[in-house]
């Protein structure tokens, strides 16, 4: 792959949203911001998107497969990955 000057640092995203139409996956990348309440008091994260990524449905399972092992390659060389806490 060649990937352009501008996108070579890449962007930081601590949240992510899958979603799927009948023929895509959708994958969302954002950064959750400081908690504050909206205008009727509700608790919200703002979590701007920085990274909106479409890919066919026939590529989906190639995708899970190659996180499923570089997750394992990962934690055979640094250990378990901790768990982010839960969130509402």
């Amino acid at each position: 792959m060649e990937i352009p000057d501008d996108m070579k640092a890449g962007v930081y995203a601590n949240v992510a949203a899958i979603w799927h139409g009948p023929y895509e996956f959708t994958l969302d990348f954002g950064v959750a911001g400081m908690p504050e309440h909206d205008e009727n008091g509700e608790l919200v994260v703002p979590t701007p998107v920085v990274a909106r990524v479409k890919v066919p449905t026939s590529v989906i399972f190639e995708i899970a497969r190659a996180i499923a092992e570089n997750v394992d390659r990962y934690e055979a060389s640094y250990g378990p990955i901790p768990k982010a806490p839960q969130q509402r």
